[in-house]
């Protein structure tokens, strides 16, 4: 099966629209993922106006590592809609655990990306150079993704509340909740 990440963005909208299953933790991903690439331009636009050394290596790192949480986003795109398209076949009581246990960690770790994400991005707003406004939408939208993930996660915990699911997974869901909290896009661009 070709990944969902190989067609265009028209394939996938279509794609996740048309499944007789919610396909919540690719779209997050991907909204992610879109979030990591208008952040990057953004950096990388702001790289070329700045003039001293330090800064523009700064931006260069923020860049380099959006680059990274944006390609892993989009593997988890790919990876979700596998998984929990798979999901519904499965029989195997060890394989259904062992999906069930992935299809809690994805969310985790989209959730985590996405919330170092826009850290990142606010950490560089004093360094922002023309782009300002563009640069709190990408915030908003990584920050939506980290808590649409959180909700994911808890969801997921909530349909299959099996002990060692949630001994592994609610410390991780309250540290997600704790980062996406820290996180303060604009709530008006002026």
């Amino acid at each position: 099966m070709e990944g969902l990440t190989e067609g265009s963005l028209r394939d996938l909208s279509a794609h996740i629209a048309g499944q007789s299953h919610a396909m919540a933790g690719a779209t997050l991903a991907a909204s992610g993922a879109l979030g990591c690439s208008l952040g990057e331009a953004c950096v990388r636009i702001s790289r070329s106006r700045l003039e001293a050394v330090e800064e523009q290596a700064a931006a260069q790192r923020v860049a380099a590592r959006l680059v990274e949480c944006r390609g892993q986003l989009e593997a988890l795109v790919d990876e979700d809609g596998a998984a929990i398209t798979g999901f519904e076949t499965l029989r195997d009581a060890e394989a259904l655990r062992q999906a069930q246990d992935r299809l809690c960690r994805m969310p985790w770790e989209m959730g985590s990306l996405a919330a170092e994400a826009a850290a990142l991005l606010q950490e560089f707003r004093p360094l922002v150079r023309g782009v300002q406004d563009d640069l709190e939408m990408a915030i908003t939208l990584l920050a939506g993704a980290a808590r649409a993930a959180s909700l994911l996660l808890d969801s997921n915990l909530r349909l299959w509340p099996e002990a060692s699911l949630l001994a592994e997974y609610e410390p991780a869901l309250a540290g997600l909740r704790q980062q996406a909290a820290r996180l303060r896009p604009a709530e008006r661009v002026r």
